[in-house]
């Protein structure tokens, strides 16, 4: 799974918050659900649904044929399971990831698609189970910075041309994932590679657009 256009968290406190604020700083359409939402984080990507998230008609509500994946970051772990186990019902397709507190809870993942353990990492770590594995933000990198590990789509509209040329001011192409081979201005990105991208956040939107060709 990619970048996924439309995002649904349930939850709306520390995780949740920072969590969906990183994806509508993506420039993704997101949707969080909470009996007493966070006014804060509503604006032109972010829709504020005022429910229990495990409500069969406020999750369906929320749910769409865009929504790629449902996240459950909420600080009760059985809400987090019931949540994502009736986002599977309303959408076979759907990718789900729940927050659990426990150490143990490595076997809930017969339940949900990953388990995302705050307590063990960051909310970058959050945002990187919701995204799947094309567009993964490194965990350690700390400030307004992020370092981007992306793979470049074979229709992106980055693949094949000069670096120089194709991706916004604000952002540098470090290497080829791994480090193994350094990027230089002139060198043209090929379509299936990963690189290792610095980018400011407010052009973070545009440099995945360019490299997964996704509405940023």
């Amino acid at each position: 799974m990619t970048d996924t256009e439309h995002v649904v968290i349930a939850g709306s406190g520390r995780v949740g918050h920072r969590v969906a604020q990183h994806f509508a700083d993506r420039g993704r359409e997101v949707s969080v659900i909470d009996p007493e939402p966070d006014g804060q984080l509503e604006g032109d990507d972010v829709e504020l649904i005022q429910g229990d998230a495990t409500k069969p008609s406020v999750l369906e509500a929320a749910i769409t044929d865009r929504t790629g994946v449902v996240g459950a970051l909420t600080d009760k772990e059985d809400t987090n399971l019931v949540v994502c186990m009736a986002a599977k019902r309303y959408a076979t397709g759907i990718r789900t990831v729940a927050r659990i507190e426990d150490r143990a809870g490595d076997e809930y993942e017969e339940y949900v698609d990953e388990v995302y353990f705050p307590e063990r990492a960051s909310v970058r770590a959050a945002v990187n189970a919701l995204t799947g594995s094309d567009v993964r933000t490194l965990e350690e990198v700390t400030g307004e910075l992020e370092v981007l590990d992306i793979r470049i789509d074979y229709d992106a509209p980055a693949a094949g041309e000069v670096v120089a040329e194709s991706l916004p001011e604000g952002s540098v192409v470090i290497a080829e994932s791994g480090g193994h081979v350094a990027v230089q201005h002139s060198t043209k990105l090929v379509n299936g590679r990963r690189y290792l991208i610095a980018a400011d956040r407010d052009v973070v939107g545009e440099v995945i657009e360019q490299c997964r060709g996704e509405r940023a």
